[in-house]
C-alpha cells in the first residue's frame, strides 16, 4: 500500500454491490436471528423472525449534524418512526407493509438503500 492509499474495511467496498450484501445477509441470518451494523452516526439491524417477515431498524442519534436529512431519506425508502430513547430516534421497515414481491429481495434492496442514503449524509472528517 502506497501512502496515498488509504485502508477500507470490505463493507464499505462493498455497498454498492447487492450481491456483496446479499452474501453477508445469507451467511448471519437465519429465522429468528438478526445482524447489525454500527456505523458513526447510526446503527442498522435487520431481522427476520420465526414467520419470515423482515424488519430494518435504524438508530440515529440526534445530535448527529445530518439527523434531520437522514430522516428524510429514510421516511422516502418506507420507514416509520417507532421511538425515541436517550437521544436516540428509532426508524423502522418491515416485509409485513410492503407489498412489492418477494419479501427477502425487498428487505435486501430496502436495507442497501438505507446504507447508501446513511453513508451520503455522512461527513467526512477533515483529517483523515
Amino acid at each position: 500500500m502506497t501512502e496515498n492509499q488509504k485502508p477500507q474495511s470490505k463493507l464499505y467496498l462493498g455497498l454498492a454491490d447487492q450481491r456483496f450484501l446479499a452474501t453477508v445477509v445469507d451467511a448471519s441470518l437465519k429465522r429468528g436471528s438478526g445482524l447489525s451494523i454500527a456505523l458513526s452516526d447510526a446503527t442498522v439491524g435487520i431481522s427476520l423472525d420465526k414467520l419470515g417477515d423482515w424488519t430494518i431498524t435504524v438508530g440515529l442519534s440526534s445530535r448527529s449534524d445530518q439527523f434531520r436529512q437522514s430522516i428524510s431519506s429514510l421516511e422516502t425508502l418506507g420507514f416509520f418512526q417507532a421511538t425515541e430513547n436517550e437521544g436516540n430516534t428509532y426508524m423502522l421497515w418491515t416485509s409485513l407493509l410492503s407489498e412489492d414481491g418477494e419479501a427477502r429481495i425487498v428487505a435486501e434492496q430496502t436495507l442497501l438503500q438505507a446504507l447508501k442514503a446513511l453513508k451520503e449524509h455522512t461527513i467526512s472528517p477533515y483529517i483523515s
